[in-house]
């Protein structure tokens, strides 16, 4: 496109951060134009012929190349294909003494940021430029941004690894004294301290363990150990373990399995954590109401599908994009104040995922919620 003269922007830049090749095979222009942009405060170089220009862009890093289309040996198109092949992150600039829209189309594939129409007015020609700095040194500190925040990302990582791996042990200690001195003959009211203690350091233990598994997902280190699993048992197993919660807030527990073949490919503890995690979810959000279990084949794929439904509180449908995601977890607590991270959730999605399945979630104030998991029975490493 053409840009007309007009006020020249009035933010400031270090121009001397940024380097400008100039191509054109007429001297005076080549002059003129390195004469204008080294007053502006830019760095320059220039060269005479496209060839000269290829080899400087192989061998220099430039932020900006200003080049003209028509030259004899190398046009200004081959010289911006070069730019692209070798890789170069300069942003290529076009001088043209006419414009059609066949050449503005092929410039523009080829990356041409702007064009300058000839003969040159100095005023378009130190705006067009001045824009094309302004974005080169945005996407300076745009990558500049990104490494830091890589960078803090992995500090983070790090930190939260070492502080699990070394809060599980005096945590499990904890726990496992305040369990034993609970067999003692001990007064009541010393009894239930200890409780409150071991259940705090269960919680804790808990949380942890979930940041361990955030952490090696979010790092690439975890792994899935898959064998030939009946899920039908693996659910019934999980069930097991929450039947007695389950009673004490009066909610049955249902299952129904209807799978005609029960076997999958899968890493049986992962599938099994992301299970408990769902029945505890419904069990905690459940009162005086039923948790219907679900398994059964795949429609028109060789996979599983299991779905876990209770009669619970339930939540806002608007809400529902947020139980996923580990940077807007959305905390809830129980209907007997049961609390939790929300990072549960987040686990079981990336399980899920990792063994080449979904997970999705239906819910409504007041009317429950249904969460909905598929398996390949061979899985996806």
């Amino acid at each position: 496109m053409l840009i007309a003269p007009r006020e020249r922007p009035q933010a400031r830049m270090d121009k001397s951060a940024i380097t400008i090749l100039v191509v054109d095979d007429e001297e005076k222009i080549l002059s003129r134009l390195e004469r204008i942009l080294a007053k502006e405060g830019y760095r320059t170089d220039t060269s005479p012929n496209g060839a000269d220009a290829a080899a400087k862009i192989s061998g220099t890093e430039y932020d900006i190349v200003l080049t003209d289309i028509n030259m004899p040996d190398k046009s200004g198109f081959e010289i911006m294909e070069h730019i692209r092949v070798t890789g170069s992150a300069a942003l290529p600039l076009v001088l043209t003494g006419y414009a059609s829209v066949e050449s503005a189309i092929r410039a523009i594939k080829l990356g041409a940021y702007d064009f300058i129409q000839k003969p040159i007015d100095a005023e378009t020609l130190k705006l067009v430029v001045h824009r094309a700095a302004e974005r080169v040194l945005l996407a300076r500190q745009n990558e500049q941004n990104l490494k830091e925040l890589k960078t803090l990302n992995e500090l983070k990582d790090e930190f939260l690894s070492v502080v699990s791996h070394d809060l599980r042990s005096p945590l499990s200690a904890i726990g496992g004294y305040a369990n034993y001195l609970m067999k003692k003959d001990i007064q009541p009211a010393h009894r239930r301290y200890l409780e409150i203690i071991a259940e705090i350091a269960s919680n804790l233990y808990s949380l942890v363990n979930e940041l361990l598994d955030v952490t090696r997902i979010e790092t690439g280190v975890i792994r899935l150990d898959k064998e030939e699993t009946d899920l039908g048992e693996l659910i019934d197993k999980s069930i097991m373990n929450f039947i007695i919660l389950a009673s004490d807030k009066n909610t049955s527990i249902r299952f129904h399995n209807a799978l005609a073949n029960p076997l999958a490919k899968i890493d049986r503890m992962k599938i099994l954590q992301t299970v408990n995690n769902l029945i505890n979810n419904a069990v905690k959000f459940t009162e005086n109401g039923t948790i219907t279990i679900r398994a059964g084949e795949q429609d028109g794929e060789d996979g599983i599908i299991v779905s876990i439904q209770d009669t619970g509180v339930g939540m806002h449908p608007d809400h529902l994009a947020r139980l996923f995601d580990k940077y807007a977890l959305f905390h809830k607590e129980g209907t007997r104040g049961e609390g939790g991270t929300g990072l549960g959730l987040v686990i079981c999605k990336r399980f899920i995922e990792l063994h080449g399945g979904s997970i999705r979630v239906t819910s409504d104030a007041g009317l429950g919620s249904t969460f909905e998991f598929t398996l390949p029975r061979e899985g996806v490493s």
